[in-house]
């Protein structure tokens, strides 16, 4: 109920309160006034009857009777007076008259007044008669109403003014109250310039006060984050390793080359893919390998500052590279892709006879798709496996027969039914033990035997569709062996997979299947699914959610926009970006993003995983910022999950 509407009925029950106090003191004095009258005129006509026979020499019966008869008669003419009569020394009536009335009492009056009529007697001179004159109820009843309706009218009249009054002062009241809610709900939709708050009231100024303090500290913090956030998307176009634009720069600014703006002049894109990274980081470890690839980096930058072809290099992924330039002569390129074999080979530690590298190149317009691109790049690097001089152009070979032999590949790792699954702890730093392990499938290639890395088999599975096929084998072998296991795992879910509804309901129906494992089930879900996806994705995650599954987004902080998916879904976890992570411990823009991150997870009672923790100086600066949970090198290495 509105302020001014209880206001109101409080002031409407004082008023009433007063109309009945006022009503009921009125009918008594209405009483004590009648009262007051008939003995008034009972003792007038005492001393009329008196005078009267005072004036007679001898008093007659025949006369007696005729001053009584006249003195009722003067009686009941009176509006107060019902009944005049004479009574004797025994109380038995001599005379009496009685007023005429047309009028009935109302039976209501009855009630509030239940009183008898007032009698008044009073002795007629030296006779032994006495007058007995009684009141008239309906004239006090007629009175009283009377003043009922003059209360009533009055009542009503207040009741319109104390109600005006209250709207006028509510409104007066409300006014500060509202300008400060309008200031509070722009504050809500990050408009912090609006002018700031006054009040002519000194009562309400605290509270001017407090909300202009609140608009200016929020803005600041807001232009804060702001800040913080651009830094952060132009952090994160960047490799951490080799400080190159990384995979999303490059699908940014391959979308940017191929918007229906763009020209028809034809570019390349190259991509080198290092051949050794995964036995260098095998045989000799990671730093070896982080350096290699640094190097690395280094020619290719050096290359195009020596080459004004070569425009634009980025790292893709692990052992992937990007290079964009003008289409090229054929001498020129093949110049520019002998240097660049060469250099690769020197810094090479490995000296095992082995190639180094392998390069596809592609010729592109503004008229092609990125689909087009990719596939024809690929099928490039896939048969430069086979050439001597370790690259191909992609116009030189049948781009169909390389998606034949992929999906073959992918097929034959489908109808296995087998991978090998790796695990990676999650630690619970208050703990210090477990909170679950991270798995990931690992596939090896049919012919080769060798394992096929990530960076070339998801992007061929999304080209050819397979990914929830992928999805589903590793899925099922995880849950084959949690049977045998006590320990809790989570599997990631890639957005193709959650976008393909007969995927969904396949992972539904096979936890009802399990109810007794969903419970040491996790499932990883990317933040970027709550953008692309957010209907199938929020209605898949509260059905496992609901089937005893835990969930939790990983990579949080690279998409904004997934705030409002998180609080429709409440996961237990959610996972930082890798990139925000990295050397947090010595970059304070970071640190203050990172705190902000934390702060909005935690307000919705979620748990926060730090990933990509390589050294104890990074765990100590993010268990400071209230991570409680880690994951990275620093913990563990993904390791094979043997439990059969």
């Amino acid at each position: 109920m509105k302020l001014s509407s209880r206001t109101n009925l409080g002031i409407v029950a004082l008023l009433f309160l007063a109309f009945t106090a006022l009503s009921v003191a009125e009918l008594h004095g209405l009483q004590s006034k009648t009262s007051e009258a008939v003995a008034l005129q009972a003792e007038k006509s005492a001393v009329i009857y008196k005078k009267a026979v005072s004036q007679l020499t001898s008093l007659s019966g025949q006369a007696e009777e005729i001053i009584l008869s006249t003195l009722l008669e003067s009686a009941i003419a009176q509006p107060y007076i019902s009944t005049a009569a004479i009574i004797d020394a025994n109380g038995n009536e001599v005379a009496k008259k009685g007023a005429a009335t047309n009028s009935i009492l109302p039976s209501w009056y009855s009630l509030i007044d239940s009183n008898p009529n007032f009698d008044k007697q009073v002795s007629l001179g030296n006779s032994e008669n006495k007058l007995v004159l009684t009141s008239n109820k309906q004239k006090s009843a007629s009175d009283f109403i009377a003043v009922l309706i003059k209360n009533i009218a009055t009542f009503l009249v207040l009741v319109v003014l104390a109600s005006i009054l209250v709207v006028f002062v509510n409104r007066q009241i409300k006014r500060p109250v509202d300008d400060t809610v309008k200031k509070l709900n722009e504050i809500g939709s990050h408009n912090f310039t609006s002018p700031e708050l006054t009040t002519s009231s000194e009562e309400f100024s605290p509270l001017a006060e407090a909300a202009n303090s609140l608009a200016t500290t929020l803005a600041s913090k807001f232009d804060e984050l702001k800040r913080q956030s651009e830094l952060f998307k132009k952090e994160a176009s960047k490799d951490s390793l080799t400080m190159l634009a990384n995979r999303g720069a490059f699908e940014r600014h391959m979308r940017a080359l191929l918007n229906e703006n763009a020209t028809s002049q034809e570019k390349e894109l190259i991509i080198v893919r290092l051949a050794q990274l995964g036995n260098i980081n095998t045989k000799l470890g990671m730093v070896p390998g982080d350096s290699y690839v640094k190097a690395i980096a280094n020619i290719l930058v050096e290359e195009t500052k020596n080459n004004n072809n070569i425009r634009f290099v980025f790292r893709l992924s692990g052992g992937d590279f990007a290079l964009i330039s003008e289409a090229m002569e054929s001498a020129t390129r093949e110049l520019i892709l002998t240097n660049i074999a060469t250099q690769c080979a020197n810094v090479s530690p490995l000296r095992d006879g082995t190639k180094a590298t392998y390069m596809g190149i592609t010729r592109f317009v503004g008229s092609m798709t990125m689909q087009q691109i990719m596939e024809s790049v690929d099928s490039a690097l896939i048969a430069a496996m086979k050439t001597q001089n370790g690259w191909q152009l992609a116009s030189e070979i049948s781009r169909v027969h390389s998606n034949t032999q992929w999906r073959e590949r992918l097929n034959y790792i489908v109808s296995q039914q087998y991978a090998d699954i790796m695990i990676q702890p999650v630690m619970s730093i208050d703990q210090n033990i477990p909170a679950y392990y991270e798995t990931s499938g690992r596939f090896k290639d049919k012919d080769t035997n060798d394992v096929i890395p990530m960076g070339q088999l998801i992007p061929a599975s999304e080209r050819l569709d397979l990914i929830p096929q992928v999805d589903k084998l590793v899925t099922t072998i995880v849950l084959k062996k949690l049977e045998v296991t006590s320990q809790q795992v989570a599997v990631n879910l890639s957005i193709a997979s959650i976008a393909n509804a007969e995927f969904r309901d396949w992972l539904v129906k096979e936890i009802s299947k399990r109810k007794t494992l969903s419970t040491r089930l996790y499932f990883e879900i990317e933040d970027a699914a709550l953008i692309q996806q957010r209907e199938a994705a929020e209605s898949l995650c509260r059905q496992l959610i609901h089937l005893g599954c835990k969930i939790t987004i990983e990579r949080f902080g690279d998409n904004f926009a997934s705030l409002s998916g998180l609080r429709a879904i409440q996961p237990q976890f959610v996972k930082l970006s890798g990139r925000l992570t990295q050397g947090i411990h010595t970059n304070k823009d970071n640190q203050l993003f990172v705190s902000s991150l934390v702060s909005i997870a935690k307000s919705l009672n979620i748990k926060i995983i730090a990933e990509m923790v390589e050294n104890e100086a990074e765990s100590v600066a993010l268990n400071k910022l209230g991570v409680d949970h880690q994951q990275g090198y620093y913990f563990a290495k993904p390791a094979l999950w043997n439990v059969y």
